[in-house]
């Protein structure tokens, strides 16, 4: 019976639907599936499993380098954990956003935080607002929209939602109006799609600010997309989640969810199962 751990953490210990779904799909194939919290459980909980799976280890940002020194010292004593450890070090720093353009997929012009010299920052990224965004975050922690007259309001306003935590500046992409596509990837492919529409008035489509999500079929526009930066990357994932607006028929990536991303299983009806035997296919691959 392969046992395989679904990350947790100390914040968010319980099961999302999604992961849920997951767990029970697992099970479902013969799978002990546990789920300690990557900073409440000994290291010995993780030691002895066939494979680690960092599903919902969603209070990283608050200790970033306690998580990447988890995930390397667990790596170092197992070597079992999805997805890569080197790419998910360097993907929970969004600054690392620019490095997609690599795959020829456009991202929003993004550039590190330049407090004393908003002038400057606004007119390198080309646009009247901007998104201040932690490089360290999630679930939209810190996450404003500001013009250049209230952006030193904005500033201090986003980091006593996230102190202590490095910014960077996105140029706001007015498309977001129409909703971004997050696109689940399992198994190196794409595997289905959900639409997150903001409510009216508010740019943020985390769960927390209530926005209408619903399973669609993307555009084709969005899916080569995707399958450009699955290229690029190089490397089998059991997952990953790939987020973007349209611009007329191109897909500008707004986000790529290495890590531990809301994969939407739950949505999907057969999402759970695919994700179940891609992580069978894994472990039987060695």
């Amino acid at each position: 019976m392969p046992r395989i751990i679904l990350a947790t953490c100390a914040k968010y210990p319980r099961l999302s639907a999604s992961n849920s779904a997951y767990a029970d799909a697992l099970r479902s194939k013969g799978c002990d599936v546990q789920t300690p919290a990557w900073n409440e459980a000994p290291i010995e909980a993780f030691l002895d499993s066939d494979l680690i799976l960092l599903r919902q280890t969603w209070d990283y940002q608050d200790d970033p380098g306690g998580f990447a020194a988890w995930v390397a010292r667990v790596s170092s004593l197992k070597g079992n954990i999805e997805n890569p450890p080197e790419l998910v070090i360097w993907n929970n720093d969004k600054r690392t956003l620019n490095e997609v353009t690599q795959s020829g997929v456009p991202v929003p012009p993004t550039c590190g935080l330049m407090p004393e010299a908003p002038a400057e920052m606004f007119s390198r990224l080309d646009s009247e607002k901007i998104v201040l965004k932690p490089a360290f975050g999630g679930s939209g922690t810190g996450v404003r929209l500001c013009s250049e007259a209230d952006f030193e309001g904005q500033l201090c306003d986003a980091r006593r939602e996230a102190p202590g935590r490095p910014f960077l500046a996105q140029a706001f992409l007015p498309e977001i109006a129409a909703g971004e596509w997050k696109i689940t990837c399992i198994g190196g492919r794409v595997a289905f799609a959900v639409h997150a529409k903001p409510k009216p008035g508010e740019f943020r489509i985390n769960s927390r600010f209530d926005p209408t999500i619903r399973v669609l079929q993307p555009p084709l526009g969005a899916v080569r997309a995707a399958e450009d930066i699955l290229a690029w990357i190089r490397r089998p994932l059991i997952c990953c989640r790939i987020d973007g607006v349209m611009r007329g028929e191109d897909f500008i990536c707004t986000e790529l969810e290495l890590t531990d991303p809301d994969l939407h299983l739950d949505l999907f009806d057969t999402g759970a199962g695919l994700l179940a035997q891609a992580t069978l296919d894994h472990l039987a691959s060695g």
